[in-house]
């Protein structure tokens, strides 16, 4: 292993965790205010992240269902029928 290795990999585990940060937080963020609706821009801006970035992590708190998209808006995921079952 080179010394271009161990930076590599020390760059890569920095990238990681503050990508991990990052959707733990919009996350978090989504779960608190379950009535919370963001467009992209709107969430890059609360978030103070590049419109890239958030995009990946939107998507893939949609693709893990913490999240649901529709007409250019996220908001918190509810299950089809959770809102008849909690009347």
């Amino acid at each position: 292993m080179t010394l271009l290795d161990l930076l590599e990999d020390d760059a890569m585990t920095a990238t990681r965790g503050r990508i991990e940060h990052l959707v733990v937080r919009i996350q978090a963020d989504f779960l608190n205010k379950p009535t919370l609706t963001l467009t992209l821009p709107a969430a890059a801006k609360r978030f103070g992240i590049d419109e890239v970035a958030c995009a990946g992590v939107l998507g893939a708190l949609v693709d893990a269902r913490v999240l649901t998209e529709r007409e250019g808006a996220y908001r918190r995921y509810s299950p089809p029928g959770a809102a008849r079952q909690a009347a």
